[in-house]
Formats: C-alpha cells, sequence, structure tokens
C-alpha cells in the first residue's frame, strides 16, 4: 500500500507550504513569479544532504535541479514539474491560504501542479536510503510553464538530456503517452473608415471577419473532424478572441481574431496554413474587397507521441497498476513540458494526481489520496527503470 512508505501527514504538510507560496507566473499580469518557491524547494533539498543547482532562466524566475547518482553506467532518469501557477480566478477565496476538507486539499496551483511537486519531492525522499538503485534520478522544477515553456527550454539548451521522463501534471494517475501540439496566431482583415451615417462609403472590417469565421466553421472545421488519432482524437480549431473598431459611430477599419489549433502528431505550421490558404481562396474570389492577412503564430508548441511499447511508458503503467490498478494508456488535449523533452530525444510520459477539470478553476484542488499514490508510483518508477 502506498501509505507504507509514503507518510500522509507530510504529502499535507509539504503540499501545504507549496501552496502557500504564491508563484503565479508573472506574465499573467501581477503575478509574483517562481523565484521564492525555487528558493524554498532548494532549501528543503539541501536539508536531505543533496546540492542541487539553481538557475536563473529570466530575472528572478528560476529552475531547480538536483541529480542523485545510480548505479555507474546505469540508466538516467528526469521527473519534471513545473512551479507557476495561472492567476487567482475572480472571487477566488484566500487562493494561496492551503484548505484541507474532506480529504481535498484546495488552493491555487495544489492540481496544477503543485501535487505532483510535492509527490516527485517525496519520492525522493524514500529511495535516497536505497542504495542498490540502477537509476540516476534528476528532479526538475521549471518554471514558465503556464506560457512559453521557457523553463524546460532553458534546461534543454544547457545540454541536460536524460534517457527518459516523467512529467507531472494532473491526469488522474492515467499514463499519458501523447499530447496535442498548439498553434496561436492572428488574423487581421483590412477595412476602410467612414463615418456610421454613411457607412456605404467604407469597408467594415468586422463584417468581413465574419465572412471568414463562417467559412471556418462551415468548411475547414468538418475538414479537421475527418482525421483521427487513436490516442487524441481529432485536430481542433477554436476562435478565442475578437478586437475590432474604435467607436461605435465609426465604421471599424481594422478587425483581429485570435485563432488557437490543437495538432495531431505530424501536423506543421506549413500544413496548417495552407489548409487556411485553401479554404480562404473561394471567399477571396467572390470578394475582391476581402484584405485578410493571416500573421505567423506568437506561440508554438509541439505534439507529444511516445510510442506504447517504449521502456517508460511500460514501466510508468506497471507502476500505476501495482499502487492503483489497471489503467489504460490514454491521450490528452492540453500541452505539456513533455512536448519539449520529446522533441530533444527524450521518451515521455505525463503522469501526476489530480484532474485537469480542476485546474485553473476557482475552486482548485487535489485529493490527499491521488498525492500520495502518485509519490508511490513515482517511487515504483524511480526503482524499476
Amino acid at each position: 500500500m502506498p501509505g507504507e512508505v509514503i507518510d500522509r501527514r507530510e504529502v499535507i504538510g509539504l503540499l501545504s507550504e507549496l501552496v502557500r507560496i504564491p508563484s503565479v507566473n508573472p506574465r499573467m499580469g501581477d503575478g509574483s513569479g517562481e523565484e521564492k518557491i525555487a528558493r524554498y524547494l532548494n532549501d528543503c533539498l539541501r536539508g536531505l544532504g543533496l546540492t542541487p543547482t539553481i538557475t536563473e532562466v529570466q530575472p528572478r524566475r528560476p529552475n531547480v535541479l538536483v541529480t542523485v547518482p545510480g548505479t555507474p553506467g546505469g540508466p538516467h532518469l528526469l521527473f519534471e514539474a513545473h512551479t507557476d501557477t495561472v492567476s487567482p480566478s475572480h472571487g477566488q477565496q484566500d487562493p494561496f491560504n492551503p484548505r484541507l476538507e474532506s480529504e481535498r486539499l484546495y488552493g491555487r496551483g495544489s492540481c496544477d501542479t503543485k501535487a505532483s511537486v510535492a509527490a516527485m519531492f517525496l519520492a525522493l525522499v524514500s529511495v535516497l536510503p536505497l542504495r542498490d538503485r540502477r537509476a540516476t534520478i534528476s528532479l526538475a522544477f521549471t518554471m514558465g510553464e503556464e506560457l512559453g515553456h521557457e523553463g524546460v527550454g532553458s534546461l534543454l539548451a544547457s545540454g541536460f538530456r536524460a534517457d527518459a521522463a516523467v512529467v507531472g501534471e494532473p491526469t488522474g494517475l492515467d499514463v499519458v503517452a501523447a499530447h496535442k501540439g498548439i498553434l496561436r496566431w492572428k488574423m487581421v482583415t483590412t477595412g476602410r473608415a467612414a463615418h456610421s451615417a454613411n457607412p456605404e462609403k467604407g469597408c467594415n472590417a468586422i463584417v468581413k471577419m465574419a465572412a471568414v469565421i463562417r467559412v471556418l466553421e462551415a468548411k475547414l472545421i468538418p475538414q479537421l473532424r475527418q482525421r483521427s488519432h487513436p490516442l487524441l482524437g481529432s485536430p481542433t480549431l477554436s476562435i478565442g478572441r475578437i478586437e475590432g473598431g474604435l467607436q461605435v459611430n465609426v465604421v471599424p477599419d481594422r478587425c483581429t481574431v485570435d485563432v488557437d489549433r490543437r495538432l495531431l502528431p505530424g501536423e506543421t505550421w506549413a500544413g496548417v496554413r495552407r489548409e487556411l490558404e485553401d479554404v480562404l481562396a473561394p471567399l477571396r474570389a467572390s470578394d475582391p474587397d476581402l484584405q485578410v492577412e493571416i500573421e505567423e503564430p506568437y506561440q508554438r508548441l509541439a505534439s507529444m507521441a511516445t510510442p506504447p511499447d517504449a521502456p517508460i511508458v511500460r514501466i510508468a503503467q506497471e507502476a500505476v497498476r501495482r499502487i492503483d490498478g489497471q489503467r489504460t494508456i490514454r491521450g490528452v488535449a492540453f500541452g505539456t513540458d513533455a512536448a519539449e523533452l520529446s522533441a530533444a530525444g527524450i521518451p515521455s510520459v505525463v503522469l501526476g494526481p489530480g484532474d485537469i477539470a480542476q485546474a485553473h478553476t476557482s475552486d482548485e484542488y487535489v485529493e490527499i489520496q491521488q498525492v500520495v499514490k502518485a509519490a508511490a508510483i513515482y517511487r515504483e518508477i524511480m526503482l524499476t527503470f
């Protein structure tokens, strides 16, 4: 049973301390950044007699990395989880005051993804006394995952490599071997301004954008639904933001939308753009006044797909079976740092406590028993890889 090696009280204590330290990504407005939580974790690791390194990726935004050697010539296994969180939700009460109710710990970051941080730390604590460990184990607590994945990017840019990786995210203890990639870009329609009393003298950029959106909904999205991946389903496209017009009495001469496209393995921006151009071509031909620009993406994250027979997938699935029963390997639609690790040649799985449906919400929480089990699962992987 996981409780035999992982102390529930230690789980609650450590996770509560992590939630108590605000670490909101500063790119989300008034976020305080990850420095305080990184310093806390660094001190905790030093308290174990280890020698972690703390690397400032951006001012007051460090990564923490510690490596514990295994048997000479043995494999190198990375456990990675991010320390940044999103901002508190509107109306969220005391988001950094951890609250334990009915075996759930509430607070910003409790689920995404400080529960994984706590579980990885306590798993490492549990294996340190064991001298016959084969694998060299690294823990990386990285900044900047919520926007940009800068922390894991910096880790890889330093030359760090491992034979496999476990990335902590709320998967409900399922082994995730694939996830979609992300492209986000802007599309801009340009019109001609005029007084709203004489709209016929202008060219309404919002109306033109409405026509573009209708074509995407009617032509492109149905095409995407015709494709499917065995773990990920179909790729998607969503218009998430629209902006246009200066005043109600002025015909708008510019309208901008932000587009979110979720990618299947193998899809690229070149192919995505080509599909856009193809569905817009008839609209352009039928409307000589239509001027629409497709900008280059401002955010890119590759998809991730690790073969089901890869050692890290098999070992992670067996560890979950031992601790929590049989689980199927699955894919998810959200992106993670595993994409960057996988692209660098490190076979990865995503595995952690909590439900992604609770992440970023006003009542974010994680089940304490899942965090205990996650620590036990991570321990099994550390000992069997």
